[in-house]
Parts: structure tokens; C-alpha cells; sequence
């Protein structure tokens, strides 16, 4: 086993840890009976903050996915 293979599988296995805690974090899209017994206020502020928070986990859930695929395809190669 060389070294390239030690290191891309480490990496490998760090991404695909930050990959499961980004899909993880990501709220559900169903907020029917939750929503009502929560009693959240839907105020304006409270959407665009939760909104820019979805949206950078999705973003973070893409490059971590991108970055995973191309070192699966470099492993590949390499080795």
C-alpha cells in the first residue's frame, strides 16, 4: 500500500464525514404538524436568515460532493 492510496483514503473518509453532517444538518422540507406545534413566527427576518443558512449547507453538500467524486476519479487513476 503505497502512500498516495493512505492519503487519498484518509481524505476520502474526512469528506465523506463532512458529506453525512452537511445532509444531516439540512431541515426537512415537510413542516406541516412540527411547524404548528412549535409555534414558530414566520417573520421576515427569521425566513431570509434561515434561507441563506439552507442554502450555504446545500452549497457546502455540492463542493464536498464535487471534491469527493474527483478524488474517487484520481484514486482511480493513480492507482
Amino acid at each position: 500500500m503505497g502512500t498516495f492510496e493512505i492519503v487519498f483514503g484518509i481524505l476520502l473518509c474526512i469528506i465523506s464525514l463532512g458529506i453525512v453532517v452537511a445532509v444531516l444538518m439540512q431541515p426537512g422540507k415537510d413542516k406541516r404538524l412540527s411547524g404548528a406545534i412549535a409555534g414558530t413566527a414566520d417573520t421576515y427576518f427569521g425566513k431570509s436568515k434561515a434561507a441563506r443558512k439552507e442554502q450555504k449547507l446545500s452549497n457546502l453538500t455540492v463542493v464536498l460532493c464535487v471534491v469527493f467524486l474527483v478524488l474517487i476519479v484520481a484514486m482511480y487513476c493513480i492507482v
